[in-house]
């Protein structure tokens, strides 16, 4: 699994098909995932910029209306490790996994890197972690018998399912994978799953294959400033790997920031 390679901004708005060409080129030859590089002297710009690409993939919700289309993903000490502004790895996971109207497209747009090295993203393919499953895991994890923490003060993305299956039953584009390495622990606890006795430990052992094969599917992009990263959480989780050292010694305006957004639907 490699990861994705910058492309030059311009090579997607400037030119008569814009923003087309960009749809185009992260269902095509992307395989569903695109990294742009714009100019890092005018980031607000390069937001707009990126919004207008966004757009052509699917309408543009504001999951948190009081941010706006973008939120801010800030590194807080003070925050636990393992969640989106913590310090350490943020496990791979789907993004408001429970939810009827699962965003189709992530967008993250890095400010600042990590001065201390550390902070790169992960992808891991879903889709060809599912395929080296056996038939007897996938038809477990294709059950509705599942359920999370749903998130609250969302808007654009549907109701939250009081249960769902983390595998569709058939592995096409368009198609969610509702999955979140962050359950695993809770199902081997026998937690978050309907079912008794040895049908729960069958279950909850056919997601941990899951979540082993996802690792080995991983690969990781340390976001350069100006760069955009695109990908269909419908095929593609994601994560963050532990930030630098010493982050509590960083002033809080140095720190690594990235800016988040979604889209609803759309291309395929």
């Amino acid at each position: 699994m490699t990861a994705p390679q910058p492309l030059p901004a311009a090579g997607f708005l400037n030119r008569p098909t814009a923003p087309r060409a960009f749809a185009e080129h992260i269902t095509g030859d992307g395989d569903g995932r695109a990294l742009v590089a714009f100019d890092p002297a005018d980031h607000r710009l390069n937001q707009e910029l990126a919004l207008g690409l966004l757009s052509a993939l699917g309408p543009v919700p504001a999951v948190y209306p009081a941010d706006g289309c973008w939120s801010s993903l800030q590194v807080r000490t003070e925050a636990d490790p393992g969640r989106t502004h913590g310090t350490g790895e943020n496990q791979l996971h789907v993004d408001l996994v429970d939810r009827d109207l699962i965003p189709r497209y992530i967008a993250l747009y890095c400010e600042r890197e990590d001065p201390a090295g550390g902070g790169a993203s992960a992808l891991a393919d879903l889709r060809a972690a599912a395929t080296e499953l056996g038939d007897t895991e996938r038809a477990l994890l294709q059950q509705p018998v599942f359920s999370y923490w749903t998130d609250q003060g969302v808007h654009g993305v549907g109701d939250p399912l009081e249960r769902f299956a983390v595998l569709p039953e058939r592995l096409e584009p368009g198609l969610p994978i509702r999955f979140t390495s962050k359950m695993r622990p809770h199902l081997l606890r026998g937690e978050l799953l309907e079912g008794t006795g040895s049908a729960r430990q069958e279950t909850a052992a056919a997601f941990g294959a899951l979540a082993d094969a996802a690792l080995r599917h991983r690969t990781t992009v340390r976001l350069r400033p100006g760069q955009l990263l695109v990908f269909d959480q419908l095929r593609w989780a994601h994560g963050r790997m532990p930030l630098g050292e010493g982050q509590e010694a960083i002033e809080p305006g140095r720190r690594r920031l990235l800016r988040q957004a979604y889209v609803q639907g759309g291309a395929r």
